[in-house]
């Protein structure tokens, strides 16, 4: 089914990612979601013998992200892009700032009711455009627009998890267990 709305977006520091363990606090909501974008960039590279394509293999080179919300607030900024708390308010941008690694969660809306679930589990957020119009004879909206690159982890190489509310095994209470910590998912025995 197609997707008609997105609804619900939060994000995760990522507090470790080695071959041992992979974890994350507490997601924390961004109100005012309007738009992602998710866009995996690959590359493939093809081994040709007797006239044809005898093998080929594709790589995941990266996950660009990109995100208009209503709202950014100095807090969630902050965080996303490694910038400080000023004592007077506000937040300072240094060159020094360097944004923490952080997992993405999403509820988007289908045609058929029916609710799907994202996760991307490592990206980090490059600093976002800043710009401010007049207002003219009506209102236009200037909303913040933030990008990140986003990568597969070093403890599983996942990167994304992917459920919809009308699959067979989604957990009836999707809705709130998934915002409640990342979901790291595991697959059956047979």
């Amino acid at each position: 089914m197609a997707k008609v709305g997105i609804e619900k977006l939060y994000y995760a520091l990522l507090t470790k990612d080695d071959a041992e363990s992979l974890t994350y606090g507490t997601p924390k909501y961004l109100a005012g979601v309007r738009e992602i974008n998710i866009k995996p960039a690959t590359s493939t590279e093809k081994l040709y013998a007797e006239n044809k394509i005898w093998e080929q293999e594709t790589v995941l080179s990266e996950i660009q992200v990109d995100i208009d919300i209503a709202d950014l607030t100095n807090d969630d900024l902050s965080i996303l892009v490694g910038h400080k708390k000023a004592s007077q308010g506000g937040i300072i941008g240094n060159e020094s700032d360097n944004a923490p690694y952080v997992a993405l969660l999403v509820k988007a809306n289908k045609t058929n009711k029916q609710a799907r679930y994202l996760c991307l589990y490592k990206g980090k957020f490059t600093l976002p455009e800043d710009s401010a119009k007049t207002k003219e004879d009506k209102t236009e909206y200037q909303t913040p627009k933030i990008s990140g690159i986003f990568q597969p982890t070093i403890k599983d190489g996942n990167w994304k998890y992917q459920v919809d509310t009308d699959d067979e095994d989604c957990p009836e209470d999707i809705d709130t267990s998934f915002f409640a910590s990342v979901i790291i998912p595991t697959i059956p025995t047979p």
